[in-house]
Parts: C-alpha cells; sequence; structure tokens
C-alpha cells in the first residue's frame, strides 16, 4: 500500500492541475493568441487609422489620419506597449499620413521597427495629372527622411509576425497610363490573411483600377472583412465590391459622409449595395470597431 500513495499523490495533483487549468480558460484568464483589427474614427471627418494588434506578438498600424490626429493616434499606440513593429502607410495624403508625419518627428517614448509605403510617382507627377490635389504631406513625409523605410511594390508577399501580406496594387504603369489621379489609384491595396480569415484594405484606389484589378485577381479579391475603397465615395466599382463580398465592410467616414442626402457623395449608395451583398456595416459613428483575423 504505502508504493501506491506516490502515483496516487501524482493522480490527484494532475487533475487538480488541469481543473484548475479548465476553470481558468473558462474565466479568460489565459490571455487567447489572436489578431485584432480595429478601425479608428476620431473626428467628424473622413480619415484612416486602423491598428492590427496581437497581445502576444506585436502591432501593426495602417496609416493614422491626419496631423490633428497626432496626440489621439499616440495615445492608442501607447496604449497597446508603444511599439510599433510595422508601420503601413498607403499613400501620401494628408488623411492618411499626416499623424505619422507629425509622431516620427517626435517619436518620444515610442519605437518603430520598420515602415512600408509606396514607391510613389513625384510630387511633380502627382500634380501635372492633377493640379487640383495636394502634395503638402508628401513633401513632409519625404523631408523626414524615414530611416526604416522599405518600399513594396504590386505582387510583393510580405510575412509581418506571422501575418501574411499580399500586396495586390502600388503605384505601377497601369495606374501611370490610365489615372489621372496617381495618389488615390497607386495607393496600396492589399490582402491580410490570418489563420482561417481575411482582410483587404483598398486604401484610395479609385475607380479607374477597378475592372484591371478584377480581371487580375479574380476571387483572390474575395475576403472576410473590407475596407471601402476611398472612404465609400467615388472609389472602386460595384462589380469590385460584389466579387469581394465581404462579411462585415468599413467605412472610413462620419455620418455626414455616409448619410448624404446632397448627392455629392455616394456613401448612401454604397452602404445600399453592401448589405446588399450581406455585409454588416461599420463607420465612424460607431468607432472604434474591431473585427478579429481568427
Amino acid at each position: 500500500m504505502k508504493r501506491r500513495w506516490p502515483w496516487i499523490a501524482g493522480l490527484v495533483v494532475l487533475i487538480a492541475v488541469l481543473a484548475a487549468g479548465y476553470l481558468m480558460k473558462q474565466a479568460g484568464v489565459f490571455e487567447k493568441d489572436i489578431w485584432t483589427v480595429t478601425q479608428y474614427g476620431p473626428r467628424d471627418i473622413n480619415s484612416s487609422f486602423y491598428t492590427i494588434y496581437n497581445p502576444k506578438k506585436g502591432l501593426i498600424v495602417v496609416d493614422g489620419g491626419w496631423t490633428e490626429d497626432e496626440d489621439y493616434v499616440r495615445s492608442i499606440i501607447m496604449s497597446l506597449g508603444g511599439q510599433v513593429n510595422a508601420w503601413i502607410l498607403t499613400h501620401p495624403h494628408q488623411d492618411h499620413v499626416g499623424a505619422f508625419n507629425s509622431i516620427y518627428a517626435d517619436l518620444q517614448n515610442i519605437t518603430l521597427e520598420r515602415v512600408y509605403t509606396v514607391d510613389m510617382a513625384t510630387h511633380q507627377e502627382c500634380l501635372a495629372v492633377a493640379p487640383w490635389d495636394s502634395t503638402d504631406s508628401y513633401l513632409d513625409f519625404w523631408e523626414l527622411g524615414v530611416e526604416e523605410l522599405q518600399y513594396v511594390y504590386t505582387g510583393d508577399v510580405l510575412d509581418i509576425l506571422g501575418l501574411k501580406f499580399e500586396i495586390l496594387h502600388t503605384y505601377n504603369d497601369h495606374v501611370k497610363q490610365y489615372s489621372r489621379d496617381y495618389l488615390n489609384d497607386g495607393s496600396m491595396m492589399f490582402k491580410v490573411t490570418g489563420p482561417t480569415t481575411s482582410m483587404l484594405f483598398c486604401a484610395d484606389v479609385g475607380v479607374a483600377e477597378s475592372d484591371y484589378l478584377l480581371g487580375l485577381y479574380g476571387d483572390k479579391l474575395k475576403a472576410d472583412y473590407l475596407q471601402m475603397g476611398h472612404h465609400g465615395f467615388g472609389g472602386l466599382n460595384d462589380d469590385f465590391y460584389s466579387r469581394v463580398a465581404p462579411r462585415v465592410a468599413f467605412f472610413d467616414a462620419p455620418d455626414w459622409l455616409m448619410l448624404d442626402t446632397t448627392g455629392k457623395y455616394d456613401n448612401p449608395e454604397h452602404v445600399k449595395l453592401m448589405e446588399s451583398l450581406g455585409s454588416e456595416i461599420k463607420s465612424f459613428n460607431t468607432a472604434p470597431n474591431s473585427v478579429v483575423l481568427e
């Protein structure tokens, strides 16, 4: 009998450990190893700012919004640990790169490992085809001399912290030939894929690229989650969005765009389209909005 006690005691300890582990898991004590994508809308104006965050692996920031959003973006980054493993800048318009410019000029307690962006046409070329546009933020970005910068090109596939990033579109010869809006149409479209779900970021790619991208990728455009092109107005065409057919469609826009009655912006029409496809609509009205890359 004495020889059996150690075995019985070990079994009791094992059962106790397993039971405790189960109870802790049910109580949420064990942190899930998941990636959370969050859309932010800090002010009543169109902008683009997302985080892709896993507390066990790191933080990825997409764009950031206007210069005026600097303090808000900085506070979000610090609340998630202060270390940005990758900052993706889709294109150098002020509502996408402004906050980054201000933060990078004075990082303070933020640490930054890598910045990914598009090898865009020169600011002179951009203004030549779109003289109504502004390249001030573009010039501000280049004056920073970002040391962590890495260009991405159409067709690149990146592994960032274990997530797969497929670069589906950047400024290229097709944009140069067919677009009259280089900064928007040449912005970075990418698809990020988790274990079983994916999200397509369309940045400000517009209608001039819609059929080209449909022909190039077809069903590869399908994704569980979608950032609508150009904040939901203008942007890509209905056939493009129908091919993506996401579960959730993110509009980087406040209510005055989402509910426009002037006819100047087509957000309401795009809302109806996405709802007809079965998509749940997310906008700044309910931001911050999050989904999980499972």
